[in-house]
């Protein structure tokens, strides 16, 4: 027989209860025989994900207040999950199944590496929200609806599954798919209405065919239903405002280019760190040498007592001792900072290499 709902309260006389706590109480309860669960939670962590229990049958609902992050990671099929108010990062990260629904706003990465279920949002998401999606063909195609808009770099990698971008009440937004979006994108679907701007070259922006409609029409009934915003059907179905963001095939996309060519070109204007450091274009390896170095060790002789130390555990062998004078060797120094760590008496420094924007 099914029991009833249960009501967990988090914090009860300033006490909080842990997210470690509070999973297992989750688990405890599922085990016996509880699936309907009321969370006023209290910035806990995973709440409703990857919840589950031996010879479950029925499906597992959860009712949250004031999660913390990635609520619904890893959440499988079976489990429906609803938000009540916004959400912080990662909610439905590697979804895999379930149905999340979200009355409120998402921080960055909502949706980040799903790969299967339904993700509702009833406002915005975050950065590079619907990054690494992805379709397993022996599950059905994970979906993330958003009615308003996403922060920059969305869709990173896409590698499979259908996003829906409504731009709801985003008229005065240059793009409601943020700076960059689609950028790697080798898979997947993204609908979008409202304007769109600075897309990544490797994707195709078309217009919509008739299966596309249909797909969306029928969507957009279900998306409206569970986030409780019927009335704005019409407003979201005049398809001319609509369009489809998909991968370009292999022989359509640019030749292979340099790094530099990359940064210079394609990549954010002056790189990422540009309002610190400047960029010199170069590829070093992952353990560099001489000027690729992110570090320079540099002696102090005053608190040196000769112990050696330094010297008998530099992994390069690139200190050099003679007449109790020690120096790196630039041509072997990688810059670990490993001198610096062992030596009791601070006598190394490690100086940045980097070129600070003044």
């Amino acid at each position: 027989m099914q029991k009833e709902e249960i009501n967990i309260k988090t914090l009860e006389n300033n006490k909080r209860m842990s997210t470690q706590e509070l999973l297992q109480l989750i688990t405890s309860k599922i085990n016996e025989g509880y699936t309907n669960f009321r969370i006023e939670g209290c910035g806990q962590h995973n709440i409703g994900g990857s919840s589950w229990a031996k010879d479950r049958n029925e499906e597992l609902t959860f009712k949250i207040t004031n999660p913390g992050q990635r609520a619904g990671a890893m959440a499988l099929a079976g489990t429906n999950i609803y938000i009540e108010g916004s959400a912080p990062a990662d909610v439905g990260w590697l979804n895999s199944g379930a149905k999340i629904v979200v009355n409120g706003d998402c921080g960055d990465t909502a949706g980040h590496c799903a790969a299967g279920g339904k993700i509702y949002i009833s406002g915005r998401v975050g950065t590079r929200s619907g990054a690494l999606m992805k379709h397993d063909p022996k599950f059905e195609i994970p979906e993330l609806w958003v009615l308003k808009n996403t922060g920059s770099f969305g869709f990173e990698f896409m590698g499979g599954g259908i996003a829906v971008i409504c731009g709801y009440d985003c008229d005065d937004i240059n793009s409601v798919l943020g700076h960059r979006s689609c950028v790697g994108m080798v898979g997947g679907t993204i609908y979008v209405r409202g304007k769109i701007q600075d897309i990544a070259d490797c994707v195709d922006v078309q217009i919509l065919n008739d299966d596309d409609i249909n797909f969306l029409n029928n969507g957009i009934k279900i998306f409206l239903n569970e986030i409780n915003k019927n009335e704005l059907y019409n407003s979201l179905t005049i398809w001319s405002e609509w369009k489809k963001i998909v991968p370009l095939p292999k022989d359509k996309k640019d030749k292979n280019i340099s790094v530099k060519e990359f940064r210079q070109t394609k990549w954010v204007e002056g790189g990422i760190f540009g309002d610190f450091i400047q960029d010199d274009y170069k590829v070093y390896n992952l353990a560099a040498t001489d000027e690729g170095r992110l570090r320079i060790p540099k002696w102090n002789s005053d608190n040196c007592v000769d112990c050696k130390i330094c010297f008998n555990n530099c992994p390069q062998n690139a200190i050099e001792t003679e007449n109790k004078l020690y120096s790196s060797n630039n041509t072997k120094c990688i810059g670990c900072g490993i001198c610096e760590a062992v030596c009791p008496n601070h006598c190394w420094n490690m100086n940045s290499t980097r070129k600070e924007i003044s």
